[in-house]
C-alpha cells in the first residue's frame, strides 16, 4: 500500500480499541510499525484508542461516584484510557528498538471548543511531531481527547479517535488516513446480522457518511464528514491481516466510479433509537424552534421528524427520534423549557425499544420505486414500520428493536442480494 508513497510522506495510522486490546496485540502492532520504519518510512504518526472496554469501565466508575459529575471531571476520567494506550504502545515500540514520542492531546496541542463529552477540534499543532521525526522518533498520539481554551481536557464523543486521526492527517498534509480496526472494512450490512454481507472496496464520502450516521459501526460520521471537507481519502483495514489484504477505500465519487454500479451500497442497523412525542404544543413555530435549539445546545442530534397539522383544539403534535443515550437529557431540557415558558398543556411521551434500519446508496437517485420495494420487503415479513424518512441517497425506517435483524436481512435481500 505504501510502495507508491515517497519515503518522506507523512503517514497517519489509527488503531482502535480491539487493535490495542491486549499486550500481545499491542506488540503485534508495534512490530508492523517497526517494519515500516525500517523500510524507510520515518514520518509516522500513530493515533491510539483506549483498550476495548476501558472507556465503558471508566464511565461506570464515574457514574458510581457521581452520576451528575461535571464535564471537566468526566472528561478527565475518560481521557485516562487513551493515556494508558499511548504509554503501552510507546513502550512496545521501544522494545522493537524504535524511538517513540508519546503525546497526549494537551501536550501536542489538539485544541477544541468548550463543549465537554462532544467537543469539536478547532486546530492541531504539529511542531512536536515534526521535531520528533527529525530525531528519528515515531509519534504516538492519544485519540479521542483535546484541550479547550481554559486548559481543560475535553473528549470528542463516540468514535473520537477516528476524528482525531483524520484531523491529524489533514494538519500533517498526509496523502490518506489509515483506520485500523477489527474488520476488513465497510460491509454491505453487519455480517453478524447478514452472513452474506460483502466487503465494499470503494465508497464515496456521501454514502460512507450516511452509512456511518445511520448505524454502521466501522466509522464515526464526524470522521467521514471531516475527511470529505478536506478531501482526505480514508483507508479502512483489518489490523490483524497482511498489508495486501482487501480493505475499503473512501474517497471522492469521481475516484470510485460507483454511481451506476449499485442502487443500494449497503444496509445499516442502529438499535439505539428512542422516540419522543410531544402533544399539546401551541400553534407557534417559535415553540418548535426553541425545543430543537435547546437540544442542539446539548449536542443532541434529532433525526426523523414527524410534525402533524393542528388538531381541533389548535394544538400540534411533534414526534422525533434521538439516540437512546440522549433520552433522559432530552426529556429534562424539554420539561424545563415548557415550565419556563408556561406550556402547561405540553405532554412528553418517550418510547424506547426501537431500531432504525436504512438502505443507503448514491445510485438510488436515478432509480424509481425504492420506497415501494422497501415497504413491500418489510410488510411481506409482517414487520411494522413506525416512522419513515427518505432522502436522495437513503431510506430509513423505524421498527421495533426486536425486528431489527429481520428488517436488515429483508432489505439486504431486496437490494443487495443473498
Amino acid at each position: 500500500m505504501y510502495a507508491s508513497l515517497p519515503k518522506t510522506a507523512p503517514i497517519v495510522q489509527k488503531y482502535g480499541g480491539t487493535s490495542v486490546g491486549t499486550g500481545e496485540r499491542i506488540k503485534a502492532v508495534a512490530e508492523r510499525i517497526a517494519r515500516q520504519w525500517r523500510d524507510g518510512y520515518h514520518h509516522l504518526a500513530i493515533v491510539v484508542s483506549a483498550q476495548s472496554g476501558e472507556t465503558n469501565r471508566l464511565v461506570d466508575m464515574m457514574r458510581s461516584v457521581n452520576p451528575n459529575a461535571s464535564g471537566v471531571a468526566y472528561d478527565m476520567a475518560l481521557a485516562a484510557g487513551e493515556q494508558v494506550s499511548v504509554a503501552l504502545m510507546s513502550a512496545a515500540l521501544e522494545a522493537q528498538g524504535i524511538k517513540a514520542l508519546p503525546l497526549l492531546a494537551h501536550q501536542l496541542g489538539i485544541h477544541t471548543d468548550e463543549l465537554h463529552a462532544k467537543a469539536r477540534i478547532r486546530h492541531i499543532d504539529t511542531d512536536l511531531i515534526e521535531r520528533g521525526w527529525k530525531r528519528g522518533a515515531v509519534a504516538v498520539i492519544a485519540g479521542f481527547q483535546g484541550v479547550n481554551s481554559d486548559h481543560e481536557i475535553t473528549t470528542l464523543g463516540r468514535g473520537g479517535s477516528d476524528t482525531s486521526a483524520v484531523a491529524l492527517a489533514v494538519a500533517l498534509k498526509a496523502r490518506f488516513c489509515e483506520i485500523n480496526t477489527d474488520v476488513d472494512g465497510v460491509f454491505t450490512a453487519d455480517p453478524r446480522l447478514v452472513p452474506s454481507a460483502r466487503l465494499i472496496e470503494s465508497l464515496e464520502y456521501e454514502t460512507a457518511f450516511e452509512m456511518a450516521s445511520l448505524g454502521s459501526k466501522v466509522l464515526h460520521p464526524r470522521c467521514v464528514e471531516l475527511a470529505a471537507k478536506f478531501h482526505m481519502p480514508l483507508i479502512v483495514r483489518n489490523t490483524f491481516t497482511s498489508d495486501s489484504h482487501r480493505r475499503t477505500r473512501i474517497m471522492p465519487q469521481s475516484a470510485t466510479g460507483s454511481l451506476e454500479e449499485l442502487v443500494v451500497s449497503g444496509v445499516t442497523t442502529d438499535r439505539q433509537i428512542a422516540k419522543l412525542t410531544l402533544t399539546g404544543l401551541r400553534q407557534d413555530s417559535a415553540v418548535i424552534s426553541e425545543i430543537f435549539q435547546s437540544l442542539g445546545e446539548l449536542g443532541i442530534n434529532v433525526d426523523i421528524i414527524v410534525h402533524d397539522k393542528p388538531h381541533a383544539d389548535q394544538s400540534l403534535r411533534l414526534g422525533f427520534t434521538i439516540a437512546s443515550s440522549d433520552l433522559a437529557a432530552a426529556r429534562k431540557v424539554i420539561a424545563e423549557l415548557a415550565a419556563s415558558k408556561g406550556y402547561d398543556s405540553l405532554n412528553i411521551v418517550a418510547e424506547g425499544g426501537l431500531a432504525k434500519v436504512s438502505a443507503v446508496g448514491v445510485g438510488m437517485r436515478s432509480y424509481a420505486g425504492v420506497a415501494g420495494r422497501t415497504f413491500n420487503a418489510l410488510t411481506s415479513q409482517g414487520i411494522v414500520i413506525h416512522m419513515i424518512s427518505t432522502s436522495e441517497i437513503k431510506i430509513s425506517v423505524v421498527v421495533d428493536e426486536a425486528e431489527a435483524t429481520r428488517a436488515t436481512q429483508a432489505l439486504h435481500r431486496e437490494f443487495v442480494g443473498d
